[in-house]
Parts: structure tokens; C-alpha cells; sequence
């Protein structure tokens, strides 16, 4: 075998040169503007004093007159327990004053208050008349009084 001849070729070195690649990174987005803060909120005009909508179901109070003064009580319907079970806890809401008390009220008596179903007035509704047998009978008009609160 022959003694190899001393290399005078070399082979080129491998670099890989990263000189292609930026060195900061940009989005191809275009940048968003700085945000301008929204302009101070205006006043607003004062709503208009509009009436409360009317129930849609009659509402009753009881007005009492007691030395002078009356006072209305919610119509409120306590649950009743069923047969074995204790009473059900009822609380409703505290009396409130009314003025004024309704014209011709004595002291010691009450009265009950309706507001009909899609009105916003209220009124003491009669009792309906007694009338003799075949008879036609005109009740007394209802008296129109202030709603409770």
C-alpha cells in the first residue's frame, strides 16, 4: 500500500451566517394609535314626573281612625299550615299613617280602600244594597279617596 499524500485541499468550513433574520421581531400589523379618553358624561335632563304604572290586580288597604288619627294596613294573605305542620310565619308590612282620614270616618271605625286593577285612583266601594225581592236597586257611586302609600 501506498503512503497517502499529505492533504493540502481543505474542504470549505460550514457557517451558517444569521445575518437575514432581524434582530427585533415586528407584527405586520400597523400599530394601534394611542387611545383618546371619552369626553366627560353629560347631564343628563331630570325625567319627567310620570305617574306609577297601574296594578295589574285590585289592591286593598284597611284605614283605621283611632283619636284623630288614621292609619292604612296592607292587605296581606298569611299561608295557613296544612294539618300536622306548624304555622308558617307571616309578617306583614307595619301600618303606615294616612291623612287624611276619609270625611265622615268616626273614631274606632274602618273602612277598606280598593285600587281597581289598571287604575291609579282609589276608592271606598259601597256594600251592595239590599233590595226586596224583583226589585232593581241603584248602589251609592263609589268614594274617591287617596291611595295609601
Amino acid at each position: 500500500m501506498a503512503a497517502r499524500a499529505p492533504r493540502r485541499n481543505f474542504a470549505s468550513p460550514f457557517v451558517i451566517t444569521l445575518a437575514a433574520i432581524p434582530g427585533c421581531y415586528r407584527d405586520s400589523k400597523p400599530v394601534e394609535p394611542p387611545h383618546v379618553n371619552p369626553p366627560p358624561p353629560q347631564e343628563k335632563p331630570a325625567p319627567d314626573p310620570t305617574p306609577a304604572p297601574a296594578p295589574q290586580a285590585n289592591r286593598e288597604w284597611r284605614i283605621t281612625k283611632d283619636k284623630g288619627s288614621c292609619l292604612s294596613f296592607a292587605a296581606a294573605a298569611c299561608p295557613t299550615a296544612a294539618p300536622g305542620t306548624p304555622q308558617p310565619t307571616c309578617n306583614p308590612p307595619p301600618p303606615q299613617a294616612y291623612a287624611p282620614c276619609p270625611d265622615g270616618m268616626a273614631d274606632g271605625a274602618s273602612l277598606i280602600v280598593t285600587q281597581l286593577a289598571g287604575q291609579g285612583d282609589c276608592f271606598v266601594l259601597p256594600e251592595p244594597p239590599k233590595c226586596p225581592p224583583n226589585a232593581a236597586c241603584n248602589p251609592p257611586p263609589p268614594r274617591k279617596v287617596t291611595c295609601p302609600k
